[in-house]
């Protein structure tokens, strides 16, 4: 009897002498590898989805010498993602190819990891940082996400990057270098105001001087001013951003909106989503329609609206093996699924699938959902900064159509605290 109580103890001490230092080092190295036999593996595969249209767009715009966008966008749907594509046409013009993207995609992924690593140990422990670097390489998501040309990586390497200088707030350079990143990262993708909000409440809370928010705040301000008026220069429209926010809103504001990227509505006649005659109407035209459509269904369906929020802040962290649909295939299941477009056994394919794929991700989810319960006091500290990106990201997307892959910038904060609740346990235990 007294064996079996003294045993996971026991077992938890050898857990606390493990040199988490090297094996975490051990797994970063592994996961490097793994990332490198990916790219050799899939280095022809030509990609879908999303990913595919930038890299065609990236192509086009390099054949003719332009960079995007330009007067051939005027009537299309939105200005997708404009640094992105605008990246790509650079690697295109220096290297010839994008090819070379997948390895600039395991080069910000290898800064990802890191900033994890500073931010960890940082606001909690050396160990910490140690486990979260672990569970960071283990998850299925981040070793696929260096395949696909998407926004994901680079949005999130440019703002975890300035969130992290931002925390060295008495340092002029690093401010001004974290708004550099902050605005590069809301060029990809209109998210930064998330990052810039909990780094003006940071610097609020350590008494930064008026010349430190000066330093972070005005580079953003003339680098998003210079991406206007450069695509003011070359379309006529002042866009420093994607402008996709009408088009996200109006899939998850009609009667047939489940609260998921809903592209084959567009095409649907008896929705709100269709625009008859599109092609006369500039992007600008076309994405206040839709909002303006949104606006009129959502105050018409309010209980409905609700009910597909939460319905998205679900859908949103369903599942982990989102990255490898623009290299495998199955973009744009979930929407046929949800119109009744799929047979059932292709369905519960799809989810043995998702479920196997996301083990190691639910596991992350499930500790750190335990550690806000268990740490909740610390959310009034220095660490709860990292919480509140989440928590803000999340109910700003939330309000558009989501898919899986838009809660891959927050996983940051999650794998942090899920790895405070792993080394508090080990911490416990140990002090037996």
């Amino acid at each position: 009897m007294n064996k079996r109580i003294i045993a996971p103890t026991s077992h938890l001490k050898c857990l606390g002498k493990i040199d988490w230092g090297k094996v975490s080092k051990l797994f970063c190295l592994l996961w490097i590898v793994i990332q490198i036999v990916l790219i050799i593996i899939f280095w022809n595969v030509e990609q879908r989805s999303d990913q595919g249209v930038y890299i065609k767009m990236a192509l086009e715009y390099y054949e003719r010498g332009g960079w995007y966008p330009d007067t051939s966008e005027i009537n299309s749907s939105f200005i997708w993602a404009p640094g992105l594509i605008n990246f790509f046409i650079l690697q295109l013009k220096i290297f010839g190819t994008l090819k070379v993207n997948y390895f600039i995609n395991m080069l910000m992924n290898i800064g990802i990891l890191w900033n994890i690593w500073y931010i960890s140990n940082r606001f909690f422990s050396r160990r910490t940082a140690q486990i979260s670097s672990i569970m960071f390489c283990i998850m299925y998501s981040n070793i696929m996400v260096v395949l696909p040309a998407g926004t994901e990586i680079p949005f999130t390497f440019l703002a975890v990057s300035a969130f992290s200088l931002s925390l060295s707030n008495s340092s002029y350079w690093k401010l001004v270098l974290s708004g550099v990143l902050l605005a590069l990262a809301n060029w990809i993708r209109p998210l930064s105001i998330v990052f810039v909000t909990v780094i003006l409440l940071y610097m609020y809370k350590k008494k930064s001087k008026a010349g430190h928010y000066i330093a972070m705040l005005l580079p953003i301000l003339l680098l998003t001013i210079s991406f206007g008026c450069m695509a003011k220069k070359q379309m006529g429209y002042f866009t420093f951003q994607s402008t996709t926010s009408g088009v996200n809103l109006i899939m998850t504001a009609n009667d047939k909106a489940y609260g998921g990227v809903a592209t084959s509505l567009f095409g649907d006649s008896t929705t709100t989503c269709y625009i008859k005659n599109s092609k006369q109407y500039t992007f600008v035209e076309k994405d206040s329609i839709w909002k303006a459509r949104s606006i009129e269904w959502i105050k018409e369906h309010p209980a409905k609206f609700i009910g597909l929020y939460v319905a998205k802040l679900v859908g949103m962290y369903v599942e982990d093996s989102w990255a490898e649909r623009p290299i495998i295939g199955g973009d744009g299941f979930v929407d046929k699924a949800a119109h009744g477009k799929a047979d059932k056994m292709a369905i519960i394919k799809r989810i043995i699938n998702m479920i196997s794929k996301s083990i190691v991700y639910y596991f992350v989810m499930f500790i750190f959902i335990v550690s806000i319960i268990k740490n909740r006091n610390d959310l009034i500290s220095d660490k709860g900064y990292v919480v509140l990106i989440l928590l803000l990201g999340t109910m700003i997307t939330c309000v558009l159509s989501v898919t899986p892959r838009y809660h891959y910038p927050f996983m940051f904060a999650i794998v942090i605290w899920a790895a405070y609740a792993l080394d508090d346990c080990l911490m416990e235990k140990n002090d037996r």
